[in-house]
């Protein structure tokens, strides 16, 4: 059976539902499943696009990392989404990653949007996380007052942001 670019989304999409569900009930993104996926998207790549889907596949995956590393490094995102957002970008290639980059980031302010209106408990550090992505230094996003440690505090589970954002940018691409 021929590979076919439907198989390619097919599993992609079967990689982001995956990650939001195991994020959504530990908190983490375990490696294997990005390894996995890398292997699976670079299998899949060379079989539908060949050498070209190597190299696009290749590109998706350092512009998926470059774009949400900076997030990491200011410790908004955990290394997870970092290393989830590299995988998804095998799929879909520079251009896609970056489309689906943005996607995720909207997906992702509404998100934690909603985490805010619902759990008010978490509604100051939500607030803060979300503020602290657009305005505050490093140091405000490091720091927690509660008896928890720091970062279950600042953290929700960004892999369904990604999900979501993976979704929009196939329904985009798509059409």
């Amino acid at each position: 059976m021929l590979a076919t670019q439907t198989h390619l989304n097919a599993a992609l999409i079967v990689l982001v539902v995956s990650l939001a569900l195991i994020d959504w009930r530990t908190h983490r993104i375990p490696n294997v499943l990005c390894a996995v996926g890398a292997m699976v998207g670079l299998t899949l790549q060379m079989r539908v696009h060949g050498e070209a889907g190597l190299l696009a596949a290749l590109t998706g995956a350092a512009v998926g990392f470059a774009m949400f590393l900076p997030f990491h490094v200011l410790r908004a995102f955990g290394a997870g989404d970092v290393k989830a957002m590299a995988t998804v970008g095998i799929f879909l290639g520079a251009s896609g990653t970056m489309l689906a980059v943005g996607m995720t980031l909207i997906a992702g302010g509404v998100f934690g949007a909603l985490v805010l209106c619902v759990r008010r408990e978490h509604a100051n550090a939500t607030l803060h996380r979300l503020m602290g992505l657009l305005l505050a230094p490093v140091a405000s996003m490091r720091a927690s007052q509660s008896n928890r440690s720091p970062e279950s505090n600042l953290r929700f589970p960004y892999g369904v942001a990604i999900a979501c954002g993976v979704a929009v940018a196939l329904i985009i691409r798509t059409h």
